[in-house]
């Protein structure tokens, strides 16, 4: 939403080899946007997906699977019970994904 404050990132479907990195994220949007912390990784789970078939919430349909207790995670952090997760790492370097993407998007080199 434009205008609105923003806390952070949540990364939803994480994990798969191709995905863009956690690093990577947070330095794109430290190069365009301004430092922001990644809230939570939510991994990929096939169990959102038979939530969603029955019309339960993941959380309690299968409160023990990966990606309900990133959820779980990520409720405490919004609600301020829990640290964030992730430090940006000014010391690693911006991937090429993000490079592209930054040109792509802005026109920009990073």
């Amino acid at each position: 939403m434009l205008g609105a404050w923003t806390r952070g990132i949540v990364v939803n479907r994480a994990g798969k080899a191709a995905d863009v990195s956690t690093t990577e994220i947070e330095h794109f949007m430290d190069k365009t946007l301004g430092a922001m912390p990644i809230l939570a990784e939510i991994p990929e789970d096939k169990k959102v997906q038979e939530a969603e078939r029955e019309g339960v919430p993941l959380v309690v349909y299968e409160p023990e699977s990966p990606a309900s207790i990133a959820m779980n995670e990520l409720a405490k952090v919004v609600a301020g019970e829990a640290d964030l997760p992730y430090t940006l790492g000014k010391e690693q370097e911006i991937g090429e994904t993000v490079k592209r993407l930054t040109r792509a998007l802005t026109g920009r080199r990073i």
